[in-house]
């Protein structure tokens, strides 16, 4: 009985530990505000944020399409060549009908841009878009 206790407490803290230690990337607690455009017009389709926190991607727009949950981003490169580090990131997101949304962009000070685009679950591209923007609460340029 002893020994079954023992192995829930050692159960139960390696949960609690990993709970507190999740992971976290060099993007996390930055927001940005972008427009989104779909792909070949010039007027933006709408305003999203997008928020990395503890090594995951949100989309707050793209939530209302289905993609609600966050998901883990990858840093593919990092170039601390330039004044600003710049990070090339990427992420795939899937909606509550299956559907696959894929985002690949570019964070260079506190700039931000690059492409996404939705697939069904066909592997049919519905939808492509570019998204461009700033990190929330700095002033965009002129």
């Amino acid at each position: 009985m002893n020994k079954f206790f023992l192995f829930l407490l050692l159960i139960s803290s390696s949960v609690i530990l990993k709970a507190q230690t999740q992971s976290k990337g060099p993007l996390d607690k930055k927001t940005f505000n972008v427009e989104i455009f779909k792909e070949g017009k010039k007027k933006p389709l709408d305003s999203d944020e997008l928020k990395f926190n503890l090594g995951k991607f949100k989309s707050k727009y793209f939530s209302d399409w289905g993609f609600t949950k966050a998901s883990t981003y990858r840093v593919t490169s990092v170039d601390s060549t330039s004044e600003n580090k710049i990070y090339s990131w990427t992420v795939e997101t899937t909606s509550d009908i299956k559907e696959t949304m894929t985002w690949t962009g570019t964070i260079n000070g506190e700039d931000i841009e690059g492409t996404s685009q939705i697939v069904n679950a066909k592997g049919e591209t519905k939808y492509s878009f570019t998204f461009n923007g700033k990190l929330k609460g700095k002033p965009e340029k002129k």
